[in-house]
């Protein structure tokens, strides 16, 4: 019986031992978000903000100033493209829009958030030809590669819906 407790004990902590190590793949996790409805753009304003805060984990904590991509993905039964409209479905290359603060401190096993601020740039509202049809569904993406090079999951948001 001594040798049964003395093993549970054992296995108990080596597995308290390693459960705050992460692995050198980053993980990147969908939190929450402010709301799940864009209504229309007031005609005059800067429009509207969407927060949406993510959680992230790194064993080498090398994320300081690292660009965070993001992708906007239209459901495809709610587009109705105008030719002149901008593509729905993006990946935003300018790295510079949002990133891992310059200042967080390098440290092994680091886990932390961090709240993205979508504005009207990043909706991309489809416009249609018709009036009919004056809404859309949209998801966002997020993912990251850390300074060695390693890529992130990939966090998505809750469905969006985006009045145009």
């Amino acid at each position: 019986m001594k040798q049964i407790c003395g093993l549970v004990t054992l296995f108990v902590f080596l597995i308290s031992c390693d459960k705050d190590k992460y692995e050198s793949r980053p993980s990147l996790k969908f939190k929450e978000m402010s709301g799940n409805y864009l209504p229309k753009p007031p005609s005059t304003g800067q429009g509207y903000v969407l927060f949406v805060t993510l959680e992230y984990t790194d064993a080498e904590g090398d994320l300081a100033g690292i660009p965070i991509m993001f992708e906007k993905k239209s459901f495809a039964d709610t587009l109705c493209l105008d030719p002149d409209a901008p593509n729905p479905s993006y990946i935003d290359t300018a790295s510079t829009i949002f990133s891992f603060p310059t200042d967080l401190p390098p440290s092994n096993n680091q886990k932390g958030e961090i709240t993205i601020r979508l504005t009207e740039n990043q909706f991309q509202r489809v416009r249609c030809a018709n009036a009919i049809d004056s809404i859309e569904q949209a998801v966002f993406k997020f993912w990251f590669r850390d300074a060695a090079g390693n890529a992130s999951d990939t966090a998505t948001t809750e469905p969006i819906t985006i009045e145009k």
